[in-house]
């Protein structure tokens, strides 16, 4: 699994989280289950290093998930945490706290990726949306 395919994932259950409120316990035993059982996710052989990302990333969310939401608010412009789409809410999640808490993704990435999962995942215009809100993230926040 590259660290693209487990950003991917963390993704996927970064919004279960925000749609469902699931605790990230549980979404990482679903996980871990449908990838051991080949259900619904592809079958895939997780190393080490990737189930250290995807949990410190599920469980980091859950953890930060209101300073993340405060941190990112500020950069809505007129469009409130509540409002906006989930897609790109936990695109832009997953984007702040590696921005903020992971120190092998450099913030530039973090945003490439934010906006890929838009694109793929978010209406048309989630990617624009996404990039504009993170763009304006990194100036603020980003340590490297």
């Amino acid at each position: 699994m590259s660290r693209k395919q487990a950003r991917e994932d963390s993704f996927k259950m970064v919004f279960e989280a925000v749609i469902m409120k699931t605790p990230a316990d549980e979404l990482l035993e679903m996980f871990y289950d449908t990838v051991e059982d080949g259900d619904v996710w592809e079958l895939k052989k997780v190393s080490n290093h990737d189930r250290i990302y995807i949990e410190s990333v599920i469980r980091g969310i859950e953890e930060h998930r209101e300073e993340i939401n405060e941190k990112i608010s500020p950069f809505l412009k007129n469009w409130t945490i509540e409002r906006i789409a989930r897609v790109s809410l936990a695109v832009m999640q997953l984007a702040a706290y590696e921005i903020l808490y992971v120190d092998d993704v450099p913030p530039g990435v973090a945003v490439n990726e934010a906006v890929d999962l838009a694109k793929k995942y978010g209406a048309d215009d989630a990617p624009a949306f996404v990039n504009g809100v993170m763009h304006s993230f990194i100036k603020e926040y980003s340590k490297k």
